[in-house]
């Protein structure tokens, strides 16, 4: 295994509080989002799937001391840093387009994770702004199962769709003489013609 370098140890820290901030401003307010990933994501693509992945576990760690039905989440922010990593290396986050398909697809995979977790750990309801989506639904009829699928998927589509936006400007918007001292930071340098 590749030593970690002091910048990368420096960012996770950072990655942490900038998902902790985001998931705790969405929980107070009640919002169908998560905003709790977006420091995951930026370590994870500019550092690699490790530090991305400890940055998703100390924000799921963390979250869940103020609301511990987060806690079996945390599997899904440790997935999310090794798959931004992967994302970096595919050139998954060079455009606009691309980022819009990179929230898509993690919607998907989030939501495959966190469906059975929540409808059949917590009955469809973890104290969340999605919540409101599943009480509705079953007050409608609909059992927990579809209730929960289209909740999380909803609600991870608006989150991932609005979380890779912003790492797409984030990222871009960094400068080369920062990224290059980072460990996947050749991924998204542009190449000089």
């Amino acid at each position: 295994m590749k030593k970690i370098d002091k910048l990368t140890i420096f960012l996770i820290p950072i990655g942490i509080a900038i998902n902790v901030v985001g998931g705790q401003l969405a929980i107070l307010l009640k919002l169908p989002l998560f905003l709790d990933s977006i420091g995951t994501f930026v370590v994870g693509a500019l550092c690699g799937g490790i530090p991305g992945a400890l940055v998703g576990l100390g924000c799921g760690l963390i979250n869940a001391i103020s609301l511990p039905t987060l806690l079996p989440y945390t599997i899904i922010g440790v997935l999310f840093g090794i798959l931004a990593s992967f994302f970096a290396k595919k050139n998954m986050f060079s455009s606009f387009w691309k980022a819009i398909i990179n929230g898509i697809v993690i919607a998907i995979i989030g939501t495959c994770i966190a469906v059975p977790i929540t409808a059949i750990i917590y009955g469809g309801f973890v104290g969340t702004g999605a919540s409101v989506i599943v009480t509705t639904l079953m007050a409608a009829g609909w059992d927990v199962i579809p209730a929960t699928f289209v909740s999380e998927l909803s609600s991870e589509l608006m989150d991932k769709l609005v979380c890779l936006i912003i790492i797409f400007f984030v990222l871009k918007s960094m400068p080369a003489r920062f990224v290059v001292k980072l460990p996947n930071g050749k991924y998204f340098l542009k190449e000089e013609v």
